[in-house]
């Protein structure tokens, strides 16, 4: 209400739009926030931020076509160093021409391109030499980009083993038999986890078709707003603050997680919460939620590499742009995850990427009775889900299943010849 009042006093301005449109985000109205930005437009047509911002919107929003059109509005802009992420977006859908990439080159040889901007000119070249199966020259631009935004990364993955260590050391059998009692909660998280791009939000568009599940995308509560309430109580983070918790403390944590997930629950029993990286605090989900259903995400280990190093994460986390950082985060992900399935047996499924492609119907089966949860047709309907989605994965996610059958890793096993043995291990363990 207070930023809608600050568009009524600032006519002039643009910015509190935007921000009126960020905090429509924020509350899960992407709908409000597309018609605030659709009205940005109107009112100022010349802003690039404003063509921008609703470029991204649509595309969350799996408009594609206007997406599109609203990003070629930008080159008749002075939209600067903006044009390379235009460029990249246009890669990104699929919707670029041969006079795009003679722009991306052109852009990459200015001298002002800073090492930020050149770090998307690279990922977005290297996508269109792939696509045109030049992958010499793809490899040598995602290389070069992986490279640039290496140097941003503040710390190296070596340094995250104190913490993977310490998360053993503390989640014991004994520790996590202790659990919050009586629970009979309105919702029941679903979380998808595992490594990045192990295509975790196609899982999640599939299982938002379900009449019971509503979709959340990556939610950030358990690892702020439960993690700095614990820590005020304890003193501690994650995981040495999962000691000596009293019932109290538990139901205090269970209920500001759950306070944050009802936002996205739409009226439904299932709330999907599909971040990543919550694979670390399966402990946790354990004592607070031992009714959810917690599923990892497995894909070949050479197809997640390849799909890491060809895209481009605006968080500077080096297992993100470096095929030897990811690699070490990949042991310390497998060791963890070989933990919990030995501390917490049958709490967490494995799901294989690619068996959801090469037999979506039984997999889900399987799935949703893991769940608790009814068979329902609409999971194999076509239809689109309208849930939107903030991740790299928001076009291909919302692509015909049996599109997604693709080996775009094939052409560098050379470059990936460290992660096809962890493949093979990898199988033959499921």
């Amino acid at each position: 209400s207070l930023l809608s009042q600050a568009c009524h006093l600032l006519p002039e301005s643009p910015i509190p739009l935007l921000q009126l449109a960020n905090a429509y985000n924020a509350v899960c109205s992407e709908q409000d926030a597309l018609t605030v930005l659709n009205y940005a437009q109107t009112t100022f047509p010349q802003s690039a931020q404003v063509n921008y911002q609703l470029a991204q919107q649509q595309l969350m929003l799996g408009e594609f076509a206007p997406a599109e059109q609203t990003l070629r509005a930008i080159f008749n802009l002075n939209a600067g160093p903006m044009l390379s992420h235009v460029l990249f977006e246009l890669v990104r859908a699929k919707r670029y021409t041969s006079d795009d990439v003679i722009r991306l080159q052109q852009r990459l040889a200015e001298p002002t391109a800073d090492k930020a901007e050149q770090t998307v000119l690279h990922y977005a070249l290297g996508n269109v030499y792939h696509d045109s199966q030049d992958y010499l020259s793809a490899w040598q631009h995602f290389s070069q980009a992986n490279l640039l935004q290496l140097q941003n990364c503040d710390f190296a993955t070596k340094q995250m083993k104190t913490f993977f260590t310490q998360t053993k050391t503390v989640a014991t059998s004994a520790l996590l038999a202790k659990q919050r009692g009586g629970v009979n909660d309105e919702i029941t998280p679903i979380f998808i986890l595992g490594l990045p791009r192990s295509g975790s939000s196609l899982l999640e568009q599939m299982l938002a078709r379900h009449p019971q599940i509503s979709a959340g995308g990556e939610l950030p509560y358990l690892s702020r707003e439960v993690d700095q309430y614990l820590f005020a109580q304890t003193g501690h983070h994650y995981p040495h603050s999962i000691q000596n918790l009293t019932q109290e403390h538990l139901e205090q944590a269970a209920l500001i997680y759950l306070t944050a997930l009802q936002r996205h629950s739409r009226n439904k029993p299932f709330v999907i919460d599909k971040l990543p990286a919550n694979f670390q605090s399966i402990g946790l989900i354990y004592k607070l939620f031992p009714q959810a259903k917690v599923i990892n995400m497995t894909r070949q280990p050479a197809a997640v590499a390849f799909s890491i190093f060809r895209n481009y994460f605006a968080a500077s986390e080096p297992y993100f742009c470096s095929l030897t950082e990811f690699k070490q985060y990949q042991h310390y992900y497998l060791d963890l995850m070989q933990h919990w399935h030995s501390v917490i047996p049958d709490y967490v499924l494995d799901v294989s990427y690619e068996q959801l492609i090469s037999d979506p119907e039984h997999t889900m089966q399987s799935l949703l009775a893991f769940c608790g949860i009814d068979w329902d047709n609409a999971c194999m309907s076509n239809s689109q889900v309208q849930t939107p989605i903030t991740t790299l994965s928001n076009i291909a996610a919302r692509s015909p299943i049996l599109t997604l059958i693709k080996n775009d890793w094939v052409p560098y096993q050379i470059n990936l010849s460290a992660f096809l043995p962890a493949c093979a291990e990898l199988e033959s363990s499921h």
